[in-house]
């Protein structure tokens, strides 16, 4: 079994924000959300929804692909387990500014 270490970041809905897990790298990414689901005990807080996203490339991952067609997970500094629905806005880890006006 081929594995790869991934950090993965969690929306702010979820119970935790970080976590580093060990993934086999022959699952499909829709295989390796649910494994990441059941990893950190977060399968009720799924819509049905979820992906993975590399913010770093700022793309997401297709779901039928196994991770292991991805080779630049091996290099990313972490990767976002989020819902699909969240696709045109920006990535909550983009580094450009945001900010408001304060009166």
């Amino acid at each position: 079994m081929a594995a790869l270490v991934l950090r993965i970041k969690f929306p702010p809905t979820y119970p935790l924000i970080y976590k580093t897990l060990r993934v086999d790298a022959n699952f499909t990414v829709a295989e390796a959300v649910k494994y990441i689901a059941d990893a950190v005990n977060v399968q009720n807080l799924l819509a049905g929804s979820e992906g993975l996203f590399v913010p770093d490339e700022k793309k997401w991952l297709d779901d039928d692909q196994p991770l292991s067609s991805y080779e630049s997970l091996q290099d990313v500094e972490h990767i976002e387990f989020r819902d699909k629905k969240d696709k045109p806005g920006p990535s909550p880890s983009d580094k450009e500014e945001r900010c408001c006006t304060i009166i």
